[in-house]
């Protein structure tokens, strides 16, 4: 089998993955339907040139019985990996920080001691829990908040988070959101769904995986958008 041959069978393979896995009818433009997700953009120039040399191959003439033009190896090495990640994408639970390694906080933690392993540590946000579940997150737009309506803070008073919960909704932030997933959700979607928010004007600062996708279940793991990356 020569590369034009094998090029045509690979590429009826993308089609098939493509027409199971996003339900096309047959007569569906699998390429213009790949471009037009946002998950694809960037593949967007090599999708419709492979589309293009695929219906070269197939519908215009031989010469001298041979195949005028020939693919390459990477394409077809091109063709291989976009069925593969069409076929089998990853899903979030392969890259996400299991609950047991994630640092977190509950109600009755220290407000100090919670700031002072933030910064020892880097971290920018840390979620609050209560039986498992996110009902809150730490940042220090929680802290500023709660600054500026109470005129300063005393960190030697033994303050925990619960005495500034108002600050730590999850709701109701200017730019910042959090969002709620399976972990069985593509990674695909979820990118999709940053980006959605970003072109919205909001920066998505966590995206938490629960047993049902929503607030109300224990948490079972945690992405952040430079993990979907």
């Amino acid at each position: 089998m020569n590369s034009a041959d094998e090029y045509i069978e690979k590429y009826k393979l993308l089609e098939r993955a493509v027409r199971e896995r996003y339900d096309l009818k047959n007569g569906d433009s699998i390429s213009r339907f790949l471009c037009s997700q946002e998950k694809f953009r960037e593949l967007s120039e090599e999708i419709r040139y492979c589309q293009e040399v695929r219906n070269w191959l197939q519908h215009e003439p031989k010469v001298s019985d041979e195949f005028a033009i020939m693919p390459s190896p990477e394409m077809i090495k091109f063709i291989d990996d976009l069925t593969d990640r069409i076929r089998s994408p990853k899903r979030c639970s392969d890259i996400a920080i299991r609950a047991d390694r994630i640092f977190s906080r509950t109600m009755g933690s220290s407000l100090k001691d919670t700031v002072a392993t933030m910064r020892s540590r880097g971290f920018s946000h840390v979620p609050v829990l209560k039986n498992g579940m996110v009902v809150g997150v730490f940042d220090e737009n929680s802290l500023f908040g709660y600054i500026y309506d109470n005129g300063g803070v005393d960190l030697s008073k033994g303050l925990k988070l619960g005495d500034i919960s108002k600050y730590l909704a999850l709701e109701g932030r200017k730019t910042e959101r959090f969002l709620f997933a399976k972990p069985s959700a593509y990674v695909e979607d979820i990118s999709e769904q940053i980006e959605h928010e970003s072109r919205r004007g909001n920066r998505v600062v966590m995206v938490f995986l629960t047993a049902t996708g929503k607030p109300n279940s224990q948490l079972r793991g945690m992405l952040t958008p430079w993990d979907v990356r």
